[in-house]
């Protein structure tokens, strides 16, 4: 294959294309048309000689080939935006960059707010836009090694359980609590043993296909299962299904002292050794020396100073 004839817009309309799984949500990530994107797909798959997306009731599924294409096309797109992105000097006052925060729905609750408030201050022309990460526990390391995100927030493993090319730092620890409906008998009854947490209807929170959980993994040597009566890949929607349900939920301690000031939530101890989650912020090596990144994380690491525990 001849470089020339590589558009680089096409391969921007095939990273989108390989995280969107969906043309018309790929299309309007990079600013084209549906028709457009049809168009420009064709294209790659003559470009390719494969059909690269299949469609199905699941999206557009990579084939072998695209698959095999996916890490260096992402790669060589993270390096040309990292080397556009680079400057030797950075004023926050002026800058009109645009940064991308992986993050779960909950890092949004506990730091996008206070991380905001600084920035809107301090550099009232920049752009913060947030994407939701894959996994809650699992660290996007594609994107971040990519450049499709500049940081990551939420519940990762610690430097131990990531690629060597990632950079991370703690930022607060929570314990996990048991909520449920003021006003559910189970609740309210003592004890509160393990053997009624185990039978009564739970909401987990699942952002992918897993049909386990951490709770479900603790509980499984013990010889328990909980009854998942509903799922949601929300933290901040299980709140409102236990609040108006006789479900119960396990959550983070954050999580279950934020809505319990609205809802009518009771709450109490797990009575299960439930590790504590660490919120951590999560970063390539690559922007180590980047002024910009390095003020953003600043900015972090301040904001959440304010937060209420």
């Amino acid at each position: 294959m001849n470089i020339a004839s590589v558009n680089l817009n096409f391969l921007l309309a095939f990273e989108a294309l390989l995280e969107e799984r969906n043309v018309g949500r790929a299309a309007a990530r990079i600013g084209l048309s549906q028709p457009a994107m049809s168009n420009t797909l064709r294209k790659l798959r003559g470009l390719f000689d494969d059909v690269l997306f299949t469609r199905t009731r699941q999206g557009m599924l990579p084939t072998t080939r695209a698959l095999e294409l996916a890490s260096p096309i992402r790669d060589g797109l993270g390096q040309l935006r990292i080397a556009m992105s680079q400057s030797t000097s950075f004023d926050a006052a002026l800058s009109e960059r645009s940064f991308n925060l992986g993050m779960t729905d909950y890092a949004e609750l506990r730091v996008l707010g206070p991380l905001l408030g600084r920035v809107v201050s301090a550099a009232p022309r920049m752009q913060l836009c947030v994407r939701r990460t894959e996994r809650i526990f699992l660290a996007p390391e594609d994107l971040l090694r990519t450049g499709a995100i500049d940081l990551a927030i939420g519940f990762f493993p610690g430097p131990n359980g990531l690629d060597r090319s990632l950079e991370s730092c703690d930022l607060f620890t929570e314990s996990n609590l048991c909520i449920g409906r003021k006003g559910n008998r189970l609740m309210s009854r003592q004890p509160f043993t393990l053997q009624r947490f185990a039978e009564a209807g739970h909401v987990g929170i699942f952002y992918g296909t897993e049909r386990r959980g951490l709770v479900d993994d603790l509980l499984a040597p013990l010889g328990l299962k909980r009854r998942l009566t509903a799922r949601t890949p929300h933290f901040l929607v299980a709140p409102y299904i236990v609040a108006n349900s006789d479900l119960i939920a396990v959550v983070p301690s954050g999580l279950a002292k934020y809505f319990g000031r609205s809802l009518p939530l009771s709450i109490r101890k797990v009575p299960l050794r439930v590790p504590p989650f660490c919120m951590r912020m999560l970063w390539h090596k690559r922007t180590i020396e980047d002024p910009a990144n390095s003020w953003l994380r600043a900015q972090v690491l301040a904001s959440l100073r304010t937060v209420p525990e």
